[in-house]
């Protein structure tokens, strides 16, 4: 009665893993389908005037860059205090970083090129990592998840999302320093972009679990052929 009892457990959280990775992988297609026929793709759903077409890219001011926050508000001061106020509220104080915004309205070829391939990057990695899980929950229907294949599909699972995660982030930044390098902006933007550590430990992670999972697998092994 227990064992039918974890079996059916079993059954249903690998269904539940199934249902969300399957969606994953939906929403990845969809990602993946809309920057191919967009503006910035094969120009499928590119409105008339070409605004469709826009690429935007955030980064810092260079020292280049004049900003003037100004102040268009009366200011008053509530001399109990000495405190400056705006229509009777502290001012903000404003700090850094700063970040800006540019828009570019008539990207080249190449620069489209570039943008799909960041825009894709991302998933694509997704596609890749949710098959291998939406697999591995459906074995479970097949009875014992602790099987080579399983922990097979659990090493490349953290092969992709250590490899992968730092290919996706090396991709976002070389492809916006790229883009904005060869737009008219180039010396008045500073794109910073670093490799995080967070797909590396999310990785290890993954690959700690498949260890415990290869134990598994040997005892499972050990047991059938005890009896």
């Amino acid at each position: 009665m227990s064992n039918a009892r974890s079996k059916d457990s079993a059954r249903s959280l690998g269904r539940t893993v199934e249902i969300i990775a399957t969606i994953a992988m939906f929403f990845a297609l969809m990602a993946i389908g809309a920057s191919l026929v967009g503006g910035n793709g094969l120009r499928i759903t590119d409105d008339p005037d070409g605004t469709d077409a826009m690429m935007t890219i955030v980064g810092q001011p260079s020292a280049e860059f004049d900003i003037d926050l100004g102040n268009p508000l009366p200011t008053m001061v509530d001399e109990a205090d000495g405190t400056v106020k705006v229509f009777g509220q502290a001012v903000v104080e404003v700090g850094e970083p700063l970040t800006v915004t540019a828009s570019l309205l008539d990207p080249t070829p190449s620069q489209r090129v570039i943008w799909l391939i960041w825009q894709v990057s991302g998933p694509v990695l997704l596609l890749l990592v949710a098959w291998p899980i939406r697999q591995m929950a459906r074995s479970t229907k097949d009875g014992d998840p602790f099987t080579a294949r399983n922990e097979r599909r659990l090493w490349s699972i953290a092969g992709l999302v250590i490899i992968g995660g730092m290919v996706v982030s090396v991709i976002s930044g070389s492809a916006q320093t790229i883009i904005m390098g060869r737009s008219a902006a180039s010396e008045l933007f500073i794109i910073e972009f670093e490799i995080g550590f967070l797909p590396v430990i999310a990785g290890l992670v993954i690959a700690a679990l498949a260890s415990i999972w290869h134990i598994g697998v040997e005892m499972r092994d050990e047991l059938d052929a005890t009896i």
